[in-house]
């Protein structure tokens, strides 16, 4: 009874909210701090909100800096440091959750100044093109047609405005936590549902899945914005000097240690699979610095309490009998090769865009926005684009990396750090 922790507000609704602990939402009590606003880091105690976190930075920051285990594991980076000759090294992370950590608790301060740590396209949200969000536009403008997104989406500008521009100009566009709530919707009235389904190997599944369990529903379909994490890494590493790689937990949970190993073998650099704690992390750059140091560029699995080497099988089964992948463009990407998962034809009657006959914009395909997101989904910092925190707010975002909470620009604006 005892135990408080914390969250961040992502919605209110009256005298309740929604708060996400790292990721996992539940909905709190805010009778006894009424003031909380959205965006609000607070402590929940037994289903209520007890107080606001006026110093996050700090709050966050000492957590780790005040840790035994943390400062065994900093003393044991700085000697592998010393062992280096504190020469420059860069290392980058693929998860939008990693970057997220690594701002949040300030661990680029705590590391040795030569050690760099560098985001990449790791935000699920902020790899989606403007194009296919426009196909969902075009859809919800409609009046038969409920578009359903995950809240991330809907603030994400294009030159078709935003999806929350265009509910507020009156087109269903609804929030939801996952795609069966979406299917739930579909079941319950006659109109046609279309659900914006984005991620990596992560989330496909769960996309699979509820296609696999929707049976004779008619009036449902996808816009599959879904990506392959393997294309991805590979183009970076092919155009970035990285040193080595902190890999996305949660992708390797479901593909298992294949396909970084292949990519360890290709760029001949040291991989970890990591978790998403601080602790995670700081394990994986000591464990990096170690493999550098040995001349052993291996694929090092921190988050083996999670991820075994053959990954979910069964997941890995259900992405195999709905999706196929194909060639496509991320933002900031060229066209990369087997990069986006679409439903298969066995399963064409859910694609809603050969079930409307949607057409991208080719013409727009791979061309770069106004925002500066593609270079920092590229290892760019935040605070190289000139428009970062000044033209560039979560109020008036340029781009999706200001507007997810998974985005490099919205942690470093939230957590008042480059």
């Amino acid at each position: 009874m005892c135990v408080a922790t914390v969250g961040k507000v992502v919605e209110i609704r009256g005298k309740r909210a929604v708060c996400s602990f790292r990721g996992v939402l539940r909905e709190v009590s805010i009778s006894l701090v009424p003031r909380v606003k959205l965006g609000d880091s607070v402590v929940v105690h037994a289903g209520f909100v007890s107080e606001i976190i006026k110093d996050t930075n700090n709050y966050y920051h000492d957590l780790v800096a005040t840790d035994a285990l943390a400062g065994q594991i900093l003393d044991a980076i700085k000697r592998e440091n010393t062992k280096m000759h504190h020469r420059h090294v860069r290392l980058m992370n693929f998860c939008g959750s990693h970057e997220s950590t690594v701002i949040r608790y300030g661990l680029r301060q705590l590391l040795p100044e030569n050690i760099e740590l560098v985001s990449g396209p790791g935000c699920p949200v902020c790899v989606v093109p403007n194009e296919e969000i426009e196909m969902g536009i075009k859809l919800a403008k409609s009046d038969n047609v409920i578009l359903t997104v995950h809240g991330d989406m809907m603030r994400v500008p294009t030159g078709l405005g935003s999806l929350e521009e265009i509910r507020a100009a009156g087109a269903d566009v609804r929030i939801v936590y996952d795609i069966n709530e979406a299917i739930q919707i579909a079941r319950e009235c006659s109109r046609e549902v279309v659900h914006f389904a984005v991620g990596f190997e992560t989330t496909a599944p769960a996309t699979a899945a509820a296609i696999l369990e929707a049976g004779g529903i008619s009036n449902f379909s996808i816009i599959s914005s879904h990506r392959v994490t393997s294309p991805i890494i590979q183009c970076v590493l092919q155009n970035c000097e990285v040193d080595g790689v902190i890999a996305p937990g949660h992708v390797a949970m479901i593909t298992g240690l294949k396909p970084f190993a292949e990519l360890n073998k290709q760029f001949k650099i040291p991989f970890a699979i990591s978790g998403f704690q601080p602790i995670d992390i700081l394990h994986s750059v000591l464990n990096i610095l170690i493999r550098i140091n040995e001349e052993k560029p291996e694929v090092f699995n921190q988050y083996t309490r999670v991820v075994n080497s053959g990954g979910n099988l069964e997941a890995q089964k259900k992405i195999e009998q709905v999706f196929t992948v194909q060639d496509d463009y991320l933002r900031g990407f060229p066209k990369l090769a087997k990069s986006r998962l679409v439903l298969n034809r066995r399963w064409s009657k859910f694609d809603a865009e050969k079930k409307f006959n949607l057409r991208l914009n080719e013409k727009k395909r791979g061309q770069p926005d106004d925002s500066f997101c593609g270079a920092v989904l590229q290892g760019a910092m935040p605070h190289q684009c000139p428009h970062f925190g000044t033209v560039c707010t979560p109020v008036n975002p340029l781009g999706p990396c200001m507007v997810s909470q998974e985005g490099p620009c919205y942690a470093s604006y939230h957590n008042g750090t480059p």
